[in-house]
């Protein structure tokens, strides 16, 4: 018994390691993208989480390893910010307060899963930074503009090469 349970934890974290090696992230940080995607544009729709997604698959270079790591936890998406400033951070509470709103949830779950299979444009053109229309943060001047969908305003690093639009 000792030895098929051994077999079969070993199995599972081949197969684990094969998913993410394969482009696939793993469920803990398919859930706080979602949860990020959520409590940045869940009121914007399919389109505006989207764009959010794009900016962090943008920052971390395409590599959906980097994700959580590299750029969520620097702490520059502000739904996330606080957390990541902890000694041991929890994301249980943003995760459930994005899983609420159900339906937002889903789509960005649902957005992630497209992202994946590589079914997903990127509708920012090479976006890595945004912000709410109604603010104007201190860097947003060093950036060039890219696009504006609904509330947020797109942004990539001046020089950067970025999708033709």
């Amino acid at each position: 018994m000792k030895r098929k349970l051994f077999v079969f934890a070993v199995l599972f974290c081949v197969a684990a390691l094969r998913a993410q090696a394969d482009g696939f992230l793993d469920s803990s940080d398919r859930e706080i993208i979602a949860t990020c995607l959520v409590l940045e544009a869940g009121g914007e729709g399919l389109e505006g989480m989207q764009a959010v997604l794009n900016v962090i698959l943008n920052r971390a270079d395409g590599c959906l390893y980097r994700m959580v790591p590299e750029t969520l936890k620097y702490g520059a998406f502000s739904c996330m910010s606080e957390i990541w400033k902890q000694t041991a951070p929890d994301c249980s509470p943003l995760i459930r307060r994005a899983q609420n709103q159900s339906g937002a949830y889903d789509k960005a779950m649902q957005l992630i899963a497209l992202m994946e299979e590589g079914f997903l444009g990127d509708n920012t053109h090479g976006a890595t930074h945004y912000h709410a229309e109604n603010i104007r943060p201190y860097w947003a001047d060093s950036l060039r503009y890219l696009t504006t969908i609904g509330h947020h305003i797109f942004y990539v690093e001046r020089g950067c090469e970025v999708a033709s639009l």
